[in-house]
């Protein structure tokens, strides 16, 4: 098949882009001309075609939607340099534009598969997500109703949320074989470890950044001008007040004493899962979690890193709840799902990188970046 990869040269496009080709399939990778620094990427590898364009201008999604037989659509504003409209502009009404020019040149699309969010689960009323039990696909209600109470916050996930509803009501309203895919918190092996060949998601510096400046950290967390909780605060404190200039690992605490625990999936797991959804028939009108099998928890994990690193470790209680693990079962079942790569095969393959190895990850690279030469 000839498929539409959107954002072919980001983190998980360039990875799906070669699994697709040793599936003997042809690609046009859909680049966003901001993304320069990446745009060159896939030109190495034979059978793919990169054009680039903008969500926004609907010609330009029509020229990269005209001939293909199925489409992935990954490309969306996150970390760059946009604003609140900027983001509702390409997530969400880029992927109208998308879907509009299906429905008008390639009404025999075999399949088009969104990437969503695990954000879609979290509530706006919560400082952080805290999930005793896995969550299933069906804790967010039925398409294409509306859920304005928990819908997730501005920027980014609500605009992935919006843009996940047009695409399955496409498929109910017009026929659109579409099939979501609700990401789980996505690591590549090179981003995981820091220039000094340290975890970063471990390291009491990086806490230490993010709270420091309780302004900024009010700024980026909290609605207006609400006043930080006192027992917020005092959380703040203590970990600021921790902080004696030594790196250290941290194991990360929710409110409640309980260690963080989160549900990561690896590039290559997430490459796996979306194959299927053009694979399998049984993908069609349906929203899948897609996870892997590295479930972070930190009580484990912290000790572990400790002695592998020799460096001292500690805990701190965080104001921001972390504790959720998606349930694959629908994914496993419907689709035969099965990931590989859990928290050893990852930090294996960071440190392969970092020795300069050649692995089977395609590194991420600089995002928003200037074009070589």
């Amino acid at each position: 098949m000839k498929i539409l990869v959107t954002g072919g040269t980001g983190r998980i496009g360039a990875n799906l882009v070669t699994r697709l080709l040793e599936a003997g399939h042809s690609v046009r990778s859909f680049v966003y001309p901001g993304d320069a620094s990446r745009a060159s990427k896939l030109d190495a590898f034979e059978g793919v075609e990169t054009v680039f364009g903008d969500l926004r201008n609907l010609e330009d999604a029509r020229k990269a939607v005209a001939g293909v037989d199925a489409i992935y659509h990954l490309a969306a504003a996150f970390q760059g340099p946009f604003d609140n409209r900027q983001y509702l502009d390409i997530n969400a009404m880029g992927t109208l534009n998308l879907l509009e020019s299906v429905r008008e040149l390639q009404p025999s699309l075999h399949r088009f598969v969104y990437a969503s969010t695990e954000g879609v689960y979290w509530d706006a009323r919560v400082n952080g997500r805290y999930f005793e039990e896995p969550i299933r696909e069906d804790m967010i209600g039925e398409y294409p109703k509306a859920r304005l109470e928990t819908a997730p916050p501005m920027p980014y996930l609500m605009t992935k949320w919006l843009g996940e509803e047009l695409a399955m009501v496409y498929h109910h309203q017009y026929s659109l074989p579409t099939c979501a895919m609700r990401f789980s918190t996505v690591i590549e092996p090179s981003e995981f470890l820091d220039d000094a060949g340290l975890p970063t998601l471990f390291l009491y510096s990086a806490a230490y950044k993010t709270y420091s400046d309780p302004k900024s950290y009010q700024m980026n967390n909290m609605p207006g001008d609400v006043m930080i909780d006192p027992d917020v605060q005092a959380m703040i404190e203590s970990l600021v007040a921790g902080w004696d200039g030594e790196e250290k690992l941290l194991l990360s605490l929710n409110p409640n004493g309980v260690p963080y625990r989160q549900h990561f999936a690896d590039v290559r797991d997430i490459a796996a899962g979306l194959a299927l959804a053009i694979e399998r028939d049984e993908a069609v009108g349906e929203a899948f979690n897609l996870a892997g099998a590295a479930l972070f928890d930190w009580g484990e994990l912290a000790p572990m890193l400790a002695e592998r690193y020799n460096m001292p470790y500690t805990e701190a209680r965080l104001p921001f709840m972390n504790y959720f693990e998606l349930d694959l079962t629908k994914i496993k079942t419907r689709l035969g799902f099965e990931p590989v790569h859990d928290f050893a095969s990852i930090l294996e393959t960071a440190e392969a990188i970092k020795r300069g190895e050649t692995t089977d990850v395609i590194p991420t690279g600089v995002m928003f970046g200037q074009a070589e030469g």
